[in-house]
């Protein structure tokens, strides 16, 4: 005759009441298991903070996300120590793009030509130079060619096609070409400068003519911003970290060809950039001292 087993010998509430017990350290040794076992990293939530990368050009972090992922065609990551950005492949110009500059990154490099870029995922379209032919738009460096000057193979990345907008000639040349230089002269001081900038909106007006493009190029269009800004944070140095009395710089400039060479006519606060493009600029900067200086009026 088979042997009773322990439940055997025991009364039914005896029974109900080991039966709990049982359960209850089941869950608790499943429970020990889970904590022990590395559990995935947690979706990004809505109003999180971007993840920031090791690299100077994000010290204060990303305005927005992006991801190195082919799968992430609106917002592809492209980091590099000359500069970074979120590359946008449906519009096939850059969301963004941020770079840290000082006196070092600056020198007499030979200026390259503008080409491909050669690290996009096959699957994109690598935007070409005969795209801008004829167009009555600059082929127009977000991260300014001069502001990695100091060797000819840094120099040489700024002129990937990925780095670059459809901008306005006298946008490219006048206002925005000395918003470049005024930020250089305040790199060659001896300061730390924190940049970054974009596109916004589409439709701007080149040099052709007077109406107004969305698009250029014919078999793969590239979209035409309607407007290009630029927030700067400037630090004495680089072990500097920002403060209530940082000097921040903010333009939103029309994509036209009615800006001048004055581009402090088109300075705004850096809250009004973020609030435009939807963007948080240098989001790894306490909030505290971030309010005061993006709300603070140029």
């Amino acid at each position: 005759m088979a042997s009773k087993s322990f439940l055997d010998n025991l009364t039914p509430t005896q029974r109900i009441a080991a039966g709990a017990v049982i359960l209850i350290v089941g869950a608790v040794i499943a429970f020990l298991r889970l904590r022990q076992e590395p559990q995935p990293a947690p979706a990004p939530q809505p109003g999180d903070a971007p993840q920031t990368l090791a690299n100077r050009n994000v010290r204060f972090g990303m305005p927005a996300d992006a991801k190195h992922d082919p799968a992430s065609k609106d917002a592809y990551l492209i980091d590099r120590p000359q500069y970074v950005l979120s590359y946008n492949d449906s519009k096939r110009i850059p969301n963004w793009v941020c770079w840290n500059l000082n006196k070092s990154d600056i020198g007499d490099a030979t200026r390259a030509a503008f080409k491909s870029d050669p690290d996009l995922p096959a699957a994109f379209y690598h935007v070409r130079n005969d795209d801008y032919a004829l167009t009555g738009f600059d082929k127009g460096h977000m991260c300014a060619s001069k502001d990695r000057s100091a060797t000819d193979p840094d120099n040489d990345i700024t002129f990937y096609l990925t780095n670059v907008v459809p901008q306005a000639p006298n946008n490219n040349q006048k206002g925005w070409r000395l918003l470049e230089d005024h930020c250089r002269k305040i790199a060659e001081k001896g300061n730390e400068v924190y940049i970054a900038c974009g596109p916004h909106g589409q439709g701007g007006i080149g040099s052709k003519d007077a109406a107004k493009h969305l698009t250029i190029g014919k078999a793969h269009p590239i979209v035409v911003p309607e407007t290009v800004w630029k927030v700067v944070l400037v630090l004495p140095n680089k072990d500097a970290v920002p403060n209530a009395q940082s000097q921040t710089i903010a333009v939103w400039m029309p994509n036209d060809q009615t800006v001048g060479p004055d581009w402090q006519k088109y300075t705004v606060s850096v809250a009004t950039v973020e609030q435009r493009t939807g963007y948080k600029f240098f989001p790894l900067v306490p909030d505290d001292v971030a309010k005061t200086i993006k709300d603070r009026a140029p």
